[in-house]
């Protein structure tokens, strides 16, 4: 479940990670376990998907210039992007 925010900020972070789960097939509650960023991935194709969502929104949102969006995707990818494994298939129950 989303919540929502009155900080900008918070909303769009908090949007972010679920827009980032949400294309990598992954349930929205991850978020509430311990290290639930290393302990999940997707893939480099997934992950570019995300970045072009983040950038359009941060530009958006905020009325940044791409290249400063860019910048704030590298750190927030940093923080709390999942791990990259091109092997990864979200159709395959493990």
């Amino acid at each position: 479940m989303k919540k929502v925010y009155k900080d900008p900020q918070e909303q769009f972070g908090w949007d972010a990670i679920y827009k980032m789960l949400e294309i990598a097939k992954h349930e929205e509650g991850i978020v509430y376990e311990p290290n639930w960023y290393s302990n999940y991935c997707m893939t480099e194709k997934m992950c570019e998907e995300w970045k072009q969502w983040f950038l359009k929104e941060c530009t958006k949102r905020f009325r940044m210039y791409k290249k400063k969006s860019e910048t704030e995707f590298d750190w927030f990818n940093l923080m709390y992007g999942l791990k990259i494994n091109n092997d990864y298939d979200p159709e395959r129950k493990e």
